[in-house]
């Protein structure tokens, strides 16, 4: 059967405060189908929502989708709970139709509130959403201009492909770098797609998958984005993180967070990142996960990052010339109060002519009951292995 099919082209011209892409989708039939977005650029003052059966299509790197410069101000007034509108210290920069973030240094993450403005009176501005959790003027609560590009909540089988997101170099800095907010938002979805896409510059993370199942991101790349390039997360099951690339990113070139489990990363590289390669590993809960066959050269801290979990495997990756924030403090692979975790098969080496990584594969804290096979970890600032884990297996390595 014919899926039904939309052409953003058909809504130009109109005003519309996502470029026709959110008119495009919601002209579809409730059964799904989908939208085609020709070449040329579209910029989004608010995300565009996906539904099930939904499936977006570019034209690859000619499919530009970006968004207006982030603005935004601190509350002179508590926002509290259940309230609809915002005192700020100056609207003037704030339109009608922007959506926004509201938070503060405890309100952030799932406790922000994210709307539309409706109305502007004087330095007032009415949200169509109420306030989830009082943001205080002792907190530094405030308003911003920050959203994420896609965004499909509680869908199945919704699909984004062949699209560059890229929000320029408006960003060195943002008032809310939080995984909310990123490029492509997807929560408690199951069997999404999102395949050949580009985000670059975004003023959060790239590619960000919280919950559901069955979710695979593929041939992707996240570059420069300010928070983290991919992140699975708050519980995602059976998800695929497969040839990809995450370079220059603020944070994690990927980063797990909170009970991913039995989800796999595996043939894509990290480079230059200002974190970790891949980092987060445990952290929170995960379990059961695979990271293999990746590269991860030249980043901030450990080229992985394994802490506070158990249960997930390491397998024949190469880690190489990691520890530029500080030569010498951070290693190819860091294990960091983990049990059971496999590492095998990995090589962690640095080729530089002042040598940066300290260990190949470095266990730490109360790491133990971990089994580190067959690495090969010759040619490091500081050593080859180090593990503290009485139980701690750690055989046929070259150091």
């Amino acid at each position: 059967m014919t899926k039904a099919t939309q052409n953003v082209a058909d809504f130009s011209g109109k005003e519309s405060f996502t470029s026709g892409l959110q008119e495009a989708v919601d002209a579809l039939p409730e059964s799904g189908g989908i939208v085609l977005i020709p070449p040329g650029v579209y910029s989004l003052d608010q995300h565009v929502h996906l539904r099930s059966n939904v499936a977006i299509r570019g034209s690859g790197n000619t499919s530009i989708i970006t968004r207006n410069p982030e603005v935004s101000s601190l509350l002179v007034k508590d926002a509290q709970e259940g309230e609809t509108s915002v005192h700020v210290e100056s609207a003037a920069e704030f339109d009608i139709g922007m959506e926004v973030s509201v938070f503060d240094t405890a309100q952030h993450g799932w406790h922000a509130t994210h709307a539309i403005i409706l109305d502007i009176s004087e330095n007032r501005l009415h949200l169509d959403q109420p306030i989830k959790r009082p943001c205080l003027l002792d907190r530094s609560g405030t308003v911003a201009h920050a959203f994420s590009a896609f965004v499909a909540w509680e869908a199945h089988d919704c699909e984004l492909e062949a699209l560059c997101i890229d929000a320029g170099d408006k960003f060195g800095k943002s008032a809310f770098v939080d995984f909310t907010v990123s490029a492509i938002h997807f929560v408690r979805t199951t069997d999404a797609r999102v395949r050949s896409c580009v985000v670059r510059h975004w003023p959060a993370d790239g590619f960000s998958v919280q919950g559901g199942s069955a979710a695979t991101i593929t041939n992707c790349l996240a570059e420069g984005c300010l928070g983290h390039g991919f992140h699975p997360g708050t519980s995602v099951q059976h998800s695929l993180w497969t040839n990809n690339i995450g370079r220059n990113n603020g944070r994690d070139g990927l980063y797990f967070c909170m009970h991913v489990r039995h989800s796999v990363v595996s043939g894509s590289t990290f480079y230059g990142n200002g974190r970790y390669g891949i980092g987060g590993l445990g952290d929170g809960g995960d379990q059961y996960n695979v990271v293999a066959n990746n590269t991860c050269v030249s980043n901030a801290r450990h080229g992985i990052e394994a802490s506070r979990g158990q249960n997930n495997t390491i397998s024949s990756n190469v880690c190489l010339n990691n520890s530029q924030e500080e030569h010498g403090k951070y290693s190819g692979i860091g294990l960091r109060d983990v049990t059971g975790m496999t590492v095998n098969a990995n090589r962690c080496l640095d080729d530089q002519e002042e040598r940066t990584q300290a260990y190949g594969v470095e266990e730490t804290g109360e790491s133990d009951q971990n089994l580190i096979v067959a690495n090969h970890c010759h040619g490091n600032l500081s050593g080859g292995i180090v593990t503290v884990g009485a139980s701690t297996k750690c055989v046929n390595n070259l150091e």
